[in-house]
């Protein structure tokens, strides 16, 4: 039988709450097993609840699942948060020196005083997470070297006094655990494996590592949650490549710096969230206008306005798609898990310098937090695309230049991508003025031109659609006509796999779909999937169903929207509950539903 555990820690943010998840996360690692960490904590610097679930399994995960097998609440507003989700079963371990749960029936309960052992045992309360972890090792047989290597290598740096007051908080939960409660639960961590060759990161750790990759040597940053940890993991890696982290002074600045960058001949970067890519957007036209690459990374949040900003939501993408004065090429791609983030961070780039566009990155506030354990990157084997820099002594034709002039802006190639020239080059002088412009990037208002200049720069997106689309759209499609055909994209996707796959072990007939390039659209791709299909659903975390509408407008696919918006992820259990709803509901083709036409007034209790 598989081996698949959940374990969910709940308490006041500034008590380690998050570090006791990443703790266990690394633990199951180290120990060899798949692992999934998902995070949430309030927007207050300190207080409010946060709370981390980490789940280990011997097969691979999509998801942290439905609930939670082992609950571990480090005060009673944990405990207020995660009751009604106790079920019998399940196991709850609480700081019974801070408050005392309520009966639940087949419910097992294991007081350990936390706060107690924490103040008046080791005398410093900042150990509270690590007897708690303690408290889990004695309780389910979690590897307890495996623990001690994670606060090995976290305290490294802070001396070995501070590593032996952590070993000794372990062991005090451990003894504590052993000494006073009885075990009276299933649940054991099986013995640690062979460990496997895999990295262990969050979801901005990922984006920040794959630009280095990439080739990104210039990074301008502006702090906005939940955005602000790419520079933060970025910067170290820049200096050993000899880049540059500037921080600006806001978010419009902030793409005005990395396009300075870019035309200076520099792969660059930035990331903001919702409000900041709102004020960027007149320098994204101007990307775009200019022909300038750039990759803009969104970790998106609940908004409109500040919204909640530490919470998931999938709300930008009409933002993404068509935002801009006028028109312009750009490609949106989004990712949806960690090991993605990585691998579509160097994708961004190398569409940005090949067709010489602004790329934009949707990520979100939970995938930029969570944590996974994934195979090691061979980095060796990763394309990367330079860009196309003019030479003069390559240019022996002269085609672009004439009459003495480089011809940034040609117009005579079929794909409508010329070499870029590089500030400093005496033959490679041109203007990146925001004005419509003739071959040589003289300003110009004559129509045939200007005309002339919008074919030119959109023929990228035909060579694009044609060269570099297929690899971004994961087509899981066994049944030759399905009764469900699914579309889902982002962090919802990763809930959607494990759905479908739930559905398909009933006997359903279940296909899926996940595009990881939002934009521009494979139609065909689309339409031939949907061919395949009897109905089209789309399940997304915003009000509107923003993938449903884009995909109605530009195919012939009328698909089923399924909207939460509530600043939480789906459960796979909501997908899987969506899917059969529309199985048992055929006359459903078309249209937009929400919890509340499944589960009436029980909809918001679900997470």
């Amino acid at each position: 039988m598989a081996f698949d555990l959940t374990i969910k820690i709940g308490g006041e943010g500034g008590e380690g709450v998050i570090s006791a998840g990443d703790f266990l996360t690394e633990s199951a690692a180290r120990a060899g097993y798949y692992v999934v960490n998902f995070k949430s904590f309030p927007a207050e610097i300190k207080g409010g609840y946060a709370q981390s679930t980490i789940r280990v399994s011997d097969k691979k995960l999509y998801t942290t699942g439905d609930g939670f097998d082992i609950l571990c609440c480090f005060n009673g507003e944990a405990y207020e948060f995660n009751k009604r989700h106790l079920k019998p079963g399940t196991v709850l371990v609480y700081d019974s020196s801070d408050f005392q749960p309520e009966e639940h029936e087949g419910v097992i309960m294991y007081p350990v005083p936390l706060s107690y052992l924490a103040k008046d045992v080791m005398k410093a309360y900042i150990t509270k997470n690590v007897i708690a972890l303690g408290a889990l090792c004695g309780l389910f047989d979690i590897p307890v070297q495996s623990i001690k290597d994670s606060i090995l290598a976290k305290f490294s740096r802070k001396g070995q006094q501070i590593i032996d007051l952590n070993y000794k908080a372990l062991e005090t939960g451990i003894r504590y655990v052993r000494e006073n409660l009885k075990k009276t639960d299933g649940y054991l961590f099986p013995p640690a494996k062979e460990p496997k060759d895999v990295v262990i990161m969050e979801g901005n750790q990922a984006i920040a590592k794959g630009a280095i990759v990439a080739g990104c040597k210039f990074y301008a940053a502006y702090p906005i949650t939940p955005a602000t940890t790419v520079g933060n993991y970025i910067v170290e890696d820049l200096i050993k490549v000899g880049g540059w982290l500037y921080q600006a002074e806001d978010e419009i600045a902030s793409l005005g710096m990395a396009l300075g960058a870019s035309f200076a001949g520099v792969k660059a970067m930035t990331a903001t969230s919702g409000p900041g890519l709102c004020l960027m957007t007149e320098f994204l036209s101007y990307a775009g206008m200019t022909e300038l690459p750039i990759v803009i990374v969104d970790v998106q949040r609940v908004g409109p306005a500040t919204g909640m900003p530490t919470k998931h939501e999938q709300g930008d993408l009409y933002h993404a798609v068509y935002s801009g004065h006028g028109e312009i090429p750009r490609a949106v791609l989004a990712p949806t898990d960690v090991e993605e983030s990585f691998y579509l961070t160097v994708e961004a780039f190398n569409l940005a310098e090949k067709y010489q566009i602004p790329v934009i990155v949707l990520t979100d506030a939970s995938l930029s937090l969570r944590a996974e354990a994934f195979p090691t990157p061979k980095v060796e084997n990763i394309r990367v695309i330079d860009r196309w820099v003019y030479r003069s002594e390559e240019d022996s034709e002269g085609k672009f230049r004439k009459a003495g002039r480089f011809l940034r802006y040609a117009l005579f190639t079929e794909d409508g991508i010329t070499p870029m020239g590089i500030p400093g080059d005496p033959h490679a002088i041109h203007a990146i003025t925001g004005l419509e412009r003739q071959e040589n990037s003289d300003p110009r208002n004559r129509p045939d031109i200007r005309t002339w200049q919008m074919e030119k720069r959109f023929k990228k997106l035909k060579k694009l659609l044609d060269e570099d689309t297929e690899r971004f759209y994961e087509v899981d499609a066994p049944f030759e006509k399905a009764d469900v055909g699914v579309i889902s994209w982002g962090l919802t996707a990763s809930a959607t796999k494990e759905a479908v796959e739930r559905l398909r072990n009933k006997g359903k007939k279940i296909n899926a779909l996940y595009p990881k390039l939002l934009w521009p659209l494979r139609v065909d791709i689309l339409e031939d999937f949907a061919k395949r299909c009897e109905k089209i659903a789309i399940p997304e975390s915003n009000y509107s169903g923003q993938l449903a509408t884009i995909i109605k407008a530009e195919t012939h696919i009328r698909p089923i929207s399924y909207c939460i918006y509530r600043g939480e992820p789906f459960i796979p259990k909501e997908i899987e509950e969506f899917l059969e709803y529309l199985l048992e509901n055929p006359q459903l083709c078309e249209g937009r539903l929400t919890p509340a036409d499944l589960y009436g007034e029980k909809a918001y209790g679900l997470i």
